[in-house]
């Protein structure tokens, strides 16, 4: 294997219990090593873990026990804004604020580095396969996979080694989800960029490659190369891939 951009190592994690009642876990002994400029999409029946396993990646969520570590480093050892800039989150439902897409795209830390010019936002845009002429646009009126690539373009702005996709197509209709695999697709490629996806779409799966990770109920139940469906062992993820939808499946994780 090639150089890891993230390593999990023996992670679990329990949300303390309400007024006396037992801690909830939630994920448990998770491990496992991700090569960079690879993906890996983390599936599995609802409530399973997929969507908090990710957002310890980037310190969002703080496991209980065992470590992360992005590009070698403990991720506890970070700046979390800087951790977070590195591994940019893009979420299920894409948030745009108040103004133009210009202004949405500029929206960073007072102090954060990156290139903002006005040439930067319009290559930006095009890269994720949108107008330049958008840029005057109010956020508001853009389609939900406008919107959503608005936010891709805004998180590539600040150069990304590694991006982390919650859901990031299941809010929309087919032709929009397809248009946003396309791009995810074609930004990995492009841009040597390590993705780690929570998804149900077997399309956009496909298109990334990679990894599998299978979590029912916090614990690993496979964790395979995927290049093709008939590479995959597991009957379940086997099926998965060929359209079955896994038992307990939903968009909330």
């Amino acid at each position: 294997m090639g150089d890891p951009i993230f390593e999990v190592v023996h992670l679990s994690l329990a949300y303390p219990g309400y007024r006396g009642q037992p801690a909830a876990p939630i994920l448990h002994d998770v491990s496992f090593s991700m090569e960079r400029g690879r993906a890996l999409t983390l599936v599995g029946p609802s409530g399973s873990g997929k969507s908090t396993l990710l957002r310890c990646l980037n310190r969002l969520v703080e496991p209980t026990s065992g470590m992360v570590r992005f590009d070698g480093r403990d991720v506890r050892s970070f700046d979390p804004r800087d951790l977070r800039r590195q591994a940019a989150l893009v979420m299920q439902t894409p948030v745009l604020f108040e103004g133009t897409v210009r202004d949405n795209l500029r929206v960073r830390p007072v102090d954060a580095p990156g290139d903002f010019a006005e040439a930067r936002l319009r290559a930006t845009l095009e890269e994720v396969g949108l107008e330049a002429s958008l840029l005057d646009r109010d956020g508001a009126t853009l389609s939900g996979g406008e919107k959503q690539r608005v936010t891709i373009a805004r998180a590539l702005l600040r150069d990304p080694p590694a991006l982390l996709l919650d859901e990031p197509t299941s809010a929309l209709d087919p032709p929009n989800a397809l248009l946003v695999a396309e791009t995810i697709s074609r930004l990995r490629a492009a841009r040597d960029l390590s993705i780690v996806a929570v998804t149900h779409q077997p399309d956009l799966i496909r298109r990334l490659g990679g990894g599998l990770l299978y979590l029912v109920k916090g614990r690993v139940q496979a964790f395979e190369p995927i290049d093709g469906a008939a590479d995959v062992a597991d009957p379940r993820l086997q099926g998965f891939l060929a359209g079955e939808p896994i038992p307990g499946t939903s968009s909330r994780t």
